[in-house]
């Protein structure tokens, strides 16, 4: 499909793996609650194969793969006790090695100067956020941002882009929702939005593109430049 036709009045962004990789700070920070347990590290491959569905489900996973047991076969008490270790270690390296992905910089400059709200919607815990957005040198570009434990649900639920579209007082039609991964795509579709997605996240190993997006690409400079060159206001 071709760009809107009109430009968007709201552009709501997810972080890890469309914005920013993250993979490396999380990694570290998994691996090191696996050293503590005593089994080897995971590295960075299997951890960009567990990211998507917030903090608990990237601990769970890991400790799931370690174990060699399925998911619900992991103890609640043990899981729970490493998602705590987890977060201590993910404050030391949030943001350490994460960087943009190309084209993202040129995507949020060319939103900002046509006038169009933007926002971040993630599933990434709250209280990693801010200093993220900051250390990329992305956060003035966004008006507001959530994180997977802001409201009492998250992606795929529509209720983040929800709360979003009425805060900002945008109607789903004149919105778009950009993420790498079927979380983001079902939570866009659920609440009306259309969806666009990026060909490089992470989405659990498997092609975005199954998940039928509106619009896939591999560089959002050249989508919202182009785009938004071609569009009506």
């Amino acid at each position: 499909m071709d760009f809107p036709r009109r430009k968007p009045e709201l552009v709501m962004f997810d972080l890890d793996g469309t914005l920013a990789d993250s993979v490396p700070d999380l990694s570290a920070a998994v691996d090191e609650v696996l050293l503590d347990l005593g089994y080897p590290a995971a590295g960075e491959y299997k951890a960009r194969l567990w990211v998507g569905n917030g903090a608990a489900a990237l601990v769970l996973r890991a400790l799931a793969d370690a174990l060699r047991v399925p998911e619900e076969q992991v103890s609640p008490q043990l899981h729970q006790s490493c998602l705590e270790n987890f977060f201590r270690r993910y404050q030391h390296y949030n943001g350490r090695y994460t960087a943009l992905y190309p084209g993202v910089m040129q995507a949020l400059q060319a939103l900002r100067a046509a006038g169009v709200a933007m926002a971040v919607v993630t599933n990434k815990p709250g209280q990693f956020v801010p200093q993220l957005l900051q250390q990329l040198g992305i956060d003035e570009y966004f008006r507001l941002w959530l994180g997977g434990d802001s409201l009492a649900v998250k992606k795929p639920d529509p209720g983040p882009l929800n709360h979003i579209l009425e805060r900002l007082g945008v109607s789903p039609q004149r919105a778009l929702m950009v993420g790498d991964s079927v979380n983001d795509i079902a939570a866009a579709r659920a609440a009306g939005v259309a969806s666009v997605a990026v060909a490089y996240g992470y989405n659990r190993g498997l092609p975005v593109a199954q998940d039928n997006p509106d619009w896939l690409t591999d560089n959002l400079g050249h989508f919202f430049v182009q785009g938004l060159a071609a569009v009506a206001v």
